[in-house]
C-alpha cells in the first residue's frame, strides 16, 4: 500500500516539475496526507493556494486530514456550493448582463454564485466587490443584508501551523523509502531533504551514506565532508576515500591529500592510500623544485628581477 503511495508521489512530483499543474499539487497533497507527512501536505497546500487553487478541491480530498482541518474543509464544502460549469468571473459577467436586460432575480442568483466562488478561491477583494454590488442593487433584500465576508483562505492557512506539528510514528522509515526512491529517480533535492530530516531524527541512520553520495555527485564536497566527519573513526575511511577522489577530480589536491593522510592515520593499510600519499609528496616536491627554478631563472635573466618579485609580477603557468 505505502509503496504505491510513494510511487504516486514520485510520479506527481515529476509531472509537477515538468508542467507546474495545480492538479499534480492536489495529488501530492492527497498522497502525502495518506502517509501522515503533514509538513509536506502544508507546503503543497500553501503552494496550491498561492497559485489560486480552489479550496473546494481541497475539501474533496480531505479524508486523510486530521479532525480540525478536515471538519473545517467539510464545512466549507457544505456551506459554499460552487458552479462547476462556470468560473467566478463568468458568473459575475452573466449577473451584470442579466441585470442590464432586466432580469434581477436571475442576476441575483449569478451574483451570489460568483460571490461564493470568489470566497472559495480565497479572492477576498473580488468577493467584497460582488457583495457591495449585491447590497447596492438589492438594498431591501434581507438575506443579502445578512451576508458576511469570510476569509476562508486565511482561516485555512492559520490552521496549517498546528497541522505541521503532527508527525507519523514511522516517519524515519517513510522518509527513507521516499528518499531512496527519489534518489533513484533523480529527484535529488527532494531526496536530499528527506535524508537530512531522517538524520535530524536519527543521527546514526544509514541515510547518512546516501546523503554523502548525493552531495558528492552534486560537487557539494565541503558539505559532504561535514556529514562524513560525524561517522565514528573506523567508519569514515570509505567516505573519506571517495571524497578524496572527488576532490582530486576537481583539482583540489590539497584537500584530497589531507583526507588521504587522515585515512592513513586511521588505517595505514587501507587500499592504495600509502601509494597515493607517496605520489602526492613526489608531485609536491617536484612542483616546489619548479618554483625555485623559475625564481632563479628570473633573477639571473633580468637586472630588475628582484623588483618584479617584489611587485608580484611572476606568474606560474
Amino acid at each position: 500500500m505505502k509503496e504505491k503511495i510513494v510511487d504516486s508521489i514520485i510520479e506527481a512530483r515529476k509531472n509537477y516539475l515538468a508542467n507546474q499543474s495545480k492538479g499534480e499539487l492536489i495529488v501530492l497533497i492527497k498522497e502525502y496526507s495518506k502517509l501522515g507527512l503533514f509538513e509536506e501536505v502544508c507546503r503543497y497546500i500553501r503552494k496550491y493556494l498561492d497559485e489560486s487553487g480552489d479550496i473546494y478541491d481541497l475539501a474533496m480530498i480531505s479524508e486523510s486530514f486530521p479532525g480540525e482541518v478536515k471538519d473545517f474543509l467539510n464545512l466549507v464544502k457544505a456551506q459554499n456550493k460552487i458552479n462547476e460549469d462556470f468560473d467566478a468571473d463568468s458568473l459575475l459577467e452573466m449577473g451584470e448582463l442579466l441585470w442590464e436586460i432586466g432580469s434581477p432575480e436571475e442576476a441575483r442568483e449569478n451574483y451570489m454564485k460568483a460571490f461564493n466562488s470568489y470566497i472559495i478561491l480565497g479572492k477576498v477583494d473580488s468577493a467584497e466587490e460582488v457583495l457591495n454590488t449585491l447590497k447596492e442593487k438589492y438594498p431591501d433584500d434581507r438575506e443579502i443584508s445578512e451576508v458576511k465576508m469570510k476569509d476562508i483562505k486565511g482561516e485555512l492557512l492559520s490552521k496549517l501551523s498546528k497541522l505541521e506539528e503532527i508527525k507519523p510514528q514511522d516517519e524515519v522509515d517513510l522518509r527513507y523509502a521516499l528518499g531512496r526512491k527519489m534518489h533513484e529517480d533523480d529527484l535529488l533535492s527532494d531526496a536530499e531533504e528527506n535524508y537530512k530530516k531522517i538524520l535530524n531524527l536519527k543521527d546514526n541512520h544509514k541515510a547518512r551514506r546516501y546523503l554523502i553520495a548525493l552531495l558528492r555527485d552534486r560537487n557539494a564536497l565541503d558539505e559532504a565532508m561535514s556529514y562524513a566527519e560525524k561517522f565514528p573513526l573506523s567508519d569514515r575511511v570509505d567516505e573519506y576515500y571517495a571524497l578524496a577522489e572527488s576532490f582530486m577530480e576537481n583539482g583540489n589536491k590539497a584537500k584530497a591529500n589531507n583526507l588521504l593522510r587522515e585515512i592513513y592515520e586511521i588505517d595505514s593499510e587501507y587500499k592504495d592510500v600509502k601509494e597515493l600519499l607517496e605520489k602526492g609528496e613526489r608531485e609536491e616536491e617536484a612542483f616546489v623544485g619548479i618554483q625555485k627554478e623559475v625564481i632563479r631563472s628570473v633573477e639571473e635573466s633580468t637586472d630588475d628581477g628582484k623588483e618584479y618579485m617584489r611587485e608580484g609580477k611572476i606568474v606560474f603557468l
